[in-house]
């Protein structure tokens, strides 16, 4: 009769270790509601394209950077839109901060209608967005991105 208390109790430890691993996994793997900045993957012309969180820390990561980095940053005319994916389009909700789209190799600023570039040929940016947001996206978007 021991021995089977001892069992369930071991039981019950198990399965309740394994619930909080499964939490924090799952909370590992979602975005911060905080400062939430959302990202759609610009790829699809005849139906609604995927969107998605940033996670926060990414994005606080990035636009620091680019912050660092804003005289490098070249003004230039709307991109061409075309077939296929045309970058991340990373917003921000109500901070001030502008809209981002990320290409392999470049980011391209948008505030207020006025379009700047910043090259990234080594495609910092684009891995940073790609590797927060993979989890959480379908494989048939996955597949087709470069």
């Amino acid at each position: 009769m021991a021995r089977s208390k001892d069992i369930s109790v071991g039981l019950l430890a198990l399965a309740a270790l394994l619930t909080a691993m499964t939490a924090c996994a799952t909370a590992a793997n979602k975005p911060s509601s905080a400062g939430a900045y959302g990202v759609m993957v610009d790829l699809y012309s005849g139906r609604e394209n995927p969107k998605v969180e940033l996670s926060s820390g990414v994005a606080e990561e990035i636009y620091g950077d680019l912050d660092g980095r804003a005289k490098e940053f070249q003004a230039v005319a709307e991109p061409d839109s075309k077939l296929g994916f045309r970058g991340f389009v990373v917003t921000p909700t109500g901070d001030g901060k502008p809209v981002l789209r990320v290409t392999k190799d470049s980011v391209y600023s948008i505030r207020s209608g006025t379009h700047e570039k910043l090259a990234d040929p080594a495609g910092k940016y684009y891995n940073l967005v790609l590797n927060d947001v993979k989890p959480r996206l379908p494989k048939d978007v996955l597949d087709n991105l470069p």
